[in-house]
């Protein structure tokens, strides 16, 4: 692309962002500032059209960018601007760098995300198959009843109240604890249930039901690992004009509840330690076709454990989102790590 053509692109780009309209060849011709004709500025701007960087949404009402004209716009075109002063103190302010409950510094990252953005704010919370099981506790609730609770390295707490066919006592749970920790404790969750399941099929025994139940546990807790990302400001897409009323819009509040393949695309932008562009198509998701989402993993630890960012339209500037959801996730990690 010559450079006349990169600089027209850049300005229209520009242009529709602010707005939010198709843009013109007389307003490009005079906002440009190259001094050309708007019949020069049409031959430009049609050669880009067949190229597929832009695309007329209505005869004579202007072009509007393709998805991969944004995609060249923001690796070729595009100068991120610093974080600015005011949204690091204001991250600083309601992240901060110590929180007691890392739940809560979660929520924080995610509600400043789509407050500065005016999007939707997502976390993909860290993940829990290759936590470590610290220990198992089995609780006598009454004659038939046993509280089974799991504890992991990270601090997860969850419990269960399991049903039994005979009555056990403080001394006999306390020694299946102890064995169950014995052999199973200091081990990635993924692998405790795993090898759970191995040793079952090898006993009957009427504890068995007592582990067989706290197997069940773990696993609901990997169950729900694979669901668990919180979003938050959802509901300004409606203020969209690209999508208010729409039935894309219907179909990415669905993929909000839904989750599912949202989170799968989430745990793709994890492989890397950067900031993350889908644009329109780019992320193979039919809901997200006229949407971008922008992300950047978090590190706890040195660890990568999950990642944060926003979505919205593709008319986005970029080169604001972009620093502020690195920002974030730096931000972020450094307050998990000091919540422990």
């Amino acid at each position: 692309m010559d450079e006349r053509a990169r600089h027209l692109l850049k300005s229209l780009i520009e242009q529709h962002i602010a707005k939010g309209v198709p843009v013109g060849s007389r307003q490009l011709a005079r906002d440009a500032g190259l001094n050309i004709s708007p019949a020069t500025v049409r031959n430009v701007m049609a050669d880009l059209e067949d190229e597929g960087y832009l695309i007329s949404p209505h005869t004579s009402a202007g072009r509007i960018p393709t998805h991969v004209g944004y995609r060249f716009f923001v690796d070729a075109l595009l100068r991120v601007v610093p974080l600015s002063a005011e949204s690091n103190r204001l991250l600083i302010h309601r992240i901060g760098f110590r929180a007691p409950d890392a739940e809560q510094v979660l929520h924080a990252a995610t509600g400043i995300l789509s407050e500065l953005t005016h999007m939707a704010g997502f976390v993909r919370v860290p993940r829990r198959a290759t936590r470590i099981l610290r220990h198992v506790d089995f609780i006598a609730l009454h004659e038939r009843e046993v509280l089974a609770i799991f504890v992991t390295d990270k601090g997860d707490v969850e419990n269960r109240v399991i049903r039994t066919e005979q009555p056990f006592g403080a001394a006999e749970l306390a020694q299946a604890a102890h064995c169950f920790n014995a052999t199973y404790g200091g081990r990635p969750l993924q692998d405790v249930i795993h090898n759970l399941q191995r040793d079952l099929q090898q006993s009957r025994h009427e504890m068995d039901r007592i582990l067989r139940s706290a197997m069940e546990l773990g696993e609901e807790m990997l169950e729900e690992d694979q669901q668990r990302m919180l979003i938050e400001g959802e509901f300004q897409w409606l203020d969209l004009p690209e999508l208010a009323g729409s039935e894309r819009l219907r179909e990415l509040l669905a993929a909000v509840r839904q989750k599912r393949d949202l989170v799968h695309l989430l745990d793709e932008s994890m492989r890397g330690s950067e900031v993350r562009l889908f644009i329109g198509e780019e992320s193979g998701y039919a809901p997200l076709s006229d949407c971008s989402v922008v992300s950047a993993p978090y590190s706890v630890d040195g660890e990568v454990v999950g990642v944060l960012g926003v979505i919205g339209p593709m008319r986005m500037p970029y080169q604001q989102i972009i620093p502020l959801v690195d920002g974030t996730a730096q931000l972020l990690g450094r307050a998990l790590s000091q919540s422990g």
